[in-house]
């Protein structure tokens, strides 16, 4: 199994071509995830894959204040 993987999708902010390189964590035998309004649990061996949040698109211009 690979101790790696690349996810590619396409940023809402200007349409471009997003990668991040998402790590595998060895030995994930259960996970649980809650959020505000449900919760999901899974028992057993799992293959779990991390990485970064995408941070601020680069692309955009930002407008600075003027005055």
């Amino acid at each position: 199994m690979s101790d790696c993987v690349h996810h590619i999708d396409l940023c809402p902010d200007c349409d471009g071509l997003r990668t991040v390189r998402l790590v595998r964590l060895p030995g994930v035998s259960s996970l649980s995830l809650d959020g505000d309004s449900s919760a999901i649990s899974y028992q057993g061996p799992a293959t779990v894959y991390v990485g970064p949040a995408p941070g601020p698109c680069p692309n955009t211009a930002k407008e600075e204040p003027r005055g």
